[in-house]
């Protein structure tokens, strides 16, 4: 009798063990059609089930110069899952009763002095930083795109070469907005603590007690004496190669791992916060990870927004908490599911602009095997929705330098129906809105609301999606700042086709007139462009041949444009043509002047 228990035993561990293997094996398949369709080098990922058992997979090209096969040992780069990782780790120390996460940065960081006009009442916190509530801009060019940064530069440099990014704009734990330069002052909050490198620290005392054996925050390269022939090789557009580069923000955006080892992370992520039966993390801080609370947002009743290093997520019908990450060559997911104790990872080694990432998200999540979230109940549309109506842009802008491009194309257009709200944005599809309750709305493809409208203490009218706010604008502003736009470029258009016209036709008699000098301003763009096509493109941010000659002609063109005015208002014979010309010039000197007003000239690309 034992011996047929023990073989029906083994019978049901055989059948179970080829299920596994099935299920895997079709995973695998999905993938790889999915790799191959959305045209990307490879991948690298995990998945942990309700036992924590981890299995980790790959399958694309390591590199396209060498072809060799990415294997699921390689290590992988994951951009800003980082955060999730570095905000474990400053759990970490509040575990240890080494930091607290209430206390204001600059009481813990010395040389850090915020332009903070709430400060008094309102300081920026550990708290602020970790959630992306703190107010700061996210980051300026020269941090993301520099090759005068190496893998030792001080992570104060970030902040000493100009103190303006320390500017608050918004008051500390009222929104939120991704920062990375927020999670970079996090990584010296634990170097203060620690009197040791970020990387050391955490290398030690998070990764190791882990198990993340194949992990470091330090930097990892493919190039060099010191290269890792473990890494996969990033790669661009077209299969283009790209190495990994170092990055002042490394806090927000360095880490080198492997598919087993992120899958030992979730799993650590969904338990209880013991290593070895013993406290390593506390578990409320754990459970904080994803769950907002004191936004603007989330006191209008939003569920969706980021805590701690983890985004609350409505896709495809589930709600997890997920993380994703890209870097110059990578792009990554983390996803993990705390109720059902699942989640999964992937990384992959191209980083492209036509792919569509979320494809491979949603055959992870289905593989899963996930309950389905209940879909939240309609209400009646509010009786004030007309208040909303009309156009809103961004509280605060990605990246200072392009904040005009972003004023002009990331602009939303709100138009209350009778049942639903439009949410329209530029060059996207429309969000059908409908009412969830008070002034929350939910789009079609979500389970519970997506998005808050609400007013502030100033009455301003402003809607959220737990990830973005936008703040309502006068729409004759925003129409006029796009006839001026459109007005500019057809003038300067007008004026460098009819000058290239005059000099084929009048040659030298062209050259001596003061009407030439817009034309030529024009046509001198073509240098920095020229320079900026043979420049690595990551060293955009630095001071260089092509940033110079941007600076300078973006400099002159105005003047250029005033002399050519001057010219044609001084013509003492002026014919149809100069008055067709005297009005491109003028346009396009009120563009430039708006141009002015916004900083874009003269346009230095590293500041």
């Amino acid at each position: 009798m034992t011996r047929i228990f023990t073989l029906g035993l083994l019978f049901c561990l055989l059948c179970l063990s080829v299920t596994g293997q099935d299920h895997q094996l079709v995973l695998r398949g999905k993938i790889m059609t999915a790799l191959a369709e959305e045209k990307l080098a490879g991948a690298v990922w995990s998945t942990v089930d309700s036992n924590g058992v981890v299995l980790a997979d790959a399958y694309g090209t390591k590199s396209s110069g060498s072809k060799r096969p990415l294997s699921a040992t390689d290590r992988v780069q994951v951009g800003s899952v980082t955060k999730t990782l570095l905000a474990t780790g400053i759990f970490r120390l509040v575990t240890l009763h080494k930091l607290n996460l209430d206390t204001p940065v600059e009481e813990i960081l010395p040389g850090i002095r915020f332009e903070n006009q709430w400060a008094p009442g309102n300081p920026v916190t550990v708290r602020h930083l970790l959630n992306h509530t703190s107010g700061m801009e996210d980051l300026r060019f020269w941090q993301f795109f520099s090759k005068k940064v190496n893998p030792s530069t001080p992570l104060m440099d970030n902040f000493s070469r100009d103190p303006s990014v320390l500017h608050i704009y918004t008051k500390p734990g009222t929104q939120f907005a991704y920062s990375n330069m927020g999670y970079t002052l996090l990584g010296m909050v634990i170097e203060a603590v620690t009197k040791q490198r970020y990387e050391d620290y955490l290398d030690r005392f998070l990764l190791s007690p882990l198990g993340m054996t194949q992990s470091t925050f330090h930097f990892v390269t493919q190039q060099g004496k010191n290269a890792d022939k473990d890494l996969a090789m990033g790669h661009l557009e077209e299969m283009r190669p790209q190495p990994t580069v170092p990055m002042y923000l490394r806090p927000a955006g360095q880490f080198t791992t492997t598919a087993f080892d992120m899958g030992i992370f979730i799993r650590f992520l969904l338990s209880d916060g013991s290593l070895q039966h013993a406290p390593f993390i506390r578990e409320d801080l754990l459970r904080a990870m994803g769950s907002p609370a004191a936004t603007e947002a989330i006191e209008q009743g939003l569920e969706i927004g980021y805590s701690g290093g983890l985004m609350k997520r409505d896709f495809n019908k589930v709600i997890g908490y997920a993380h994703a990450g890209n870097t110059i060559g990578y792009h990554a997911m983390l996803y993990l599911f705390p109720a059902e104790k699942k989640g999964f990872f992937i990384s992959h080694n191209m980083d492209s602009e036509t792919a569509d990432y979320e494809v491979f998200n949603k055959i992870l999540l289905q593989s899963l095997n996930l309950r389905k979230a209940k879909e939240q109940p309609l209400a009646e549309m509010p009786a004030d929705i007309s208040k909303w109506k009309g156009n809103y842009i961004a509280v605060r802008d990605k990246i200072k330098s392009f904040a005009y491009l972003d004023f002009l194309t990331g602009f939303v257009t709100i138009l209350p129906q009778k049942e639903q709200v439009i949410f329209r944005q530029f060059q996207k599809d429309d969000k059908v809105l409908s009412p969830t309750g008070h002034h929350l709305f939910k789009s079609a493809d979500k389970m519970i609301s997506s998005h808050a409208f609400y007013s502030d203490a100033a009455g301003n009218q402003l809607i959220s999606t737990g990830f973005k706010t936008f703040k309502k604008i006068n729409s004759l502003y925003l129409w006029a700042m796009w006839l001026s736009f459109i007005l500019g470029i057809l003038a300067l258009l007008y004026l460098f086709f009819s000058g290239l016209l005059k000099l084929m036709t009048q040659r030298m008699a062209f050259l001596k007139q003061i009407n030439a000098i817009p034309f030529f301003s024009i046509l001198l763009l073509s240098v920095p462009v020229a320079l900026f096509m043979n420049q690595d493109f990551t060293a955009l941010g630095d001071v260089t041949p092509a940033g110079i000659s941007l600076g300078i002609l973006t400099s002159i063109l105005p003047i250029a444009i005033l002399a050519g005015t001057w010219a044609n208002l001084r013509n003492k014979k002026p014919s149809r043509t100069s008055g067709i010309e005297l009005l491109a010039l003028i346009l396009a000197l009120q563009f430039f002047v708006v141009l002015i007003c916004w900083g874009m000239i003269p346009f230095l690309i590293w500041v």
